[in-house]
């Protein structure tokens, strides 16, 4: 089943493991899930707009029903 699933978070969410610390991805773009890869870099100026990204990483504005 197709659905959209939207991500309000632009940065990892920071767990830490003993000494470890891992960066788990917040914002759904890593290609290396569930870690973070940093792709979450280009969302950091969304503000309160909403995007749609695609696979190449091209960003579209989108208008939201959910508001």
């Amino acid at each position: 089943m197709a659905r959209i699933v939207l991500h309000e978070r632009n940065r990892p969410y920071v767990v830490k493991v003993g000494d470890q610390e891992l960066h788990l991805c917040g914002c759904g773009l890593s290609e290396n899930k569930p870690y973070c890869d940093g792709t979450h870099m280009k969302t950091v100026d969304e503000g309160s707009k909403l995007y749609m990204y695609d696979k190449s990483g091209n960003r579209v504005e989108i208008e939201s029903f959910y508001k």
